[in-house]
């Protein structure tokens, strides 16, 4: 028999009471969630570069698992209410015990993630800018896309480069860069190289161009590294200092102001180091490009946030809005992993039945909102 408390006629006033009480605090829970929802639309509304920057840092298959995992959870969740309705209590435990694991695979997932990112220093605040790895850096690649590291061992040889130049880039632009129509462009004179600074362009050389890119004026596929996949980025360097000679040569230097062209890297000994311009500061200085106006055909590769030419000011405030909204939604799951334990000890007891399943239904309620939760904060944090 269910215990009908003495503020209570019967038994269905006492559940309707819990189902109230249940559905108001889960609306100060909506509110408490929309509060933080705003301040993401906020922040992304006046800084939507530093979410689109900083969402590729995320694993998306750990979060699509997670969602799938809470998804599955909800399903265990509800058939467990459903047995206690019923009064079915090896199978109502059964699948407490499910939805219990389905948390401790989502918070593990988690863990992963986490350590990740401490372990790399993409965090809120100040150390996000601070190298976690001095002296072994190792970029964050993403996609197929990706590049390696672009670093210089030595200062780029143009002889070295000529030669390399005649073995792979001739065929189709000529033995002294003059181009020929239908194949290859002249190199001395293209705008297009010369608006690139040297670590794009060497970029651009690895990934090459497809024929069918509506940027490719010429209807013919440029092979990644000219068709020869044994190239290293070394010997790629020589040859672009090959390159900027032909440019020198015809009047089209990069850096020239008269040219109109990007500031050139300057290259030394053991780094590439990129130009940057003054721009409103943050926790830390960034690195700006000139704008050329032009669409860019290069796939960018996700590169260490210290390292990153191209990463936006403030990016750490990514993070700070990450590491909030996932660690108060963690929070959350691991306090459904306590009130769904006591279910499930209650549950072994046999406590819970036909007339006694509020308990079972009320924690269902509040594991639903959870899930639902989650399936919001997925797209907005990991598929931006």
């Amino acid at each position: 028999m269910i215990r009908v408390a003495h503020q209570f006629r019967d038994p269905r006033q006492q559940f309707a009471a819990a189902k109230l009480g249940m559905w108001l605090f889960l609306a100060t829970e909506v509110l408490f969630f929309g509060g933080l929802f705003c301040l993401y639309a906020v922040f992304r509304s006046n800084h939507p570069e530093i979410f689109s920057y900083g969402s590729r840092f995320l694993d998306t298959t750990w979060g699509g698992i997670n969602t799938v995992v809470l998804i599955t959870s909800s399903f265990m969740m509800a058939m467990a209410v459903r047995c206690a309705q019923l009064g079915r209590k090896k199978e109502l435990v059964v699948f407490l015990s499910l939805t219990l694991l389905c948390c401790v695979d989502f918070l593990g997932i988690k863990a992963i993630e986490y350590s990740h990112k401490f372990h790399d220093n993409l965090v809120w605040g100040t150390q996000f800018y601070e190298d976690p790895h001095p002296g072994q850096w190792q970029p964050t690649l993403v996609g197929a896309a990706a590049v390696q590291p672009i670093t210089v061992l030595m200062p780029p040889d143009p002889e070295q480069g000529r030669m390399l130049y005649r073995s792979s880039c001739a065929g189709c632009h000529g033995l002294t860069g003059e181009g020929f129509p239908g194949s290859g462009k002249p190199l001395g004179t293209s705008g297009f190289i010369r608006d690139l600074d040297d670590n794009r362009l060497l970029r651009f050389i690895n990934v090459g161009r497809p024929a069918n890119d509506p940027l490719n004026t010429t209807g013919v596929m440029m092979p990644p590294k000219g068709g020869r996949p044994g190239l290293e980025d070394q010997e790629i360097r020589h040859i672009i200092a090959y390159i900027r000679d032909l440019q020198t040569q015809a009047g089209q230097a990069p850096g020239d102001p008269a040219s109109g062209a990007r500031p050139a890297v300057a290259q030394v000994p053991g780094i590439a180091i990129m130009p940057f311009s003054e721009g409103p500061k943050g926790l830390a200085d960034t690195y700006f490009e000139l704008d050329t106006g032009k669409v860019d055909p290069i796939d960018k590769p996700v590169l260490d946030p210290r390292h990153d030419p191209d990463r936006p000011e403030n990016a750490h405030l990514f993070f700070g809005v990450y590491f909030l909204l996932t660690g108060m939604h963690g929070a959350h799951v691991i306090i459904g992993m306590g009130v769904i334990t006591w279910l499930l000890i209650g549950a072994a007891r046999g406590k819970y039945g036909r007339n006694n399943f509020t308990p079972v239904d009320m924690v269902g309620l509040y594991w639903h909102l959870v899930d639902l939760i989650w399936i919001f904060l997925f797209p907005l944090l990991y598929l931006i």
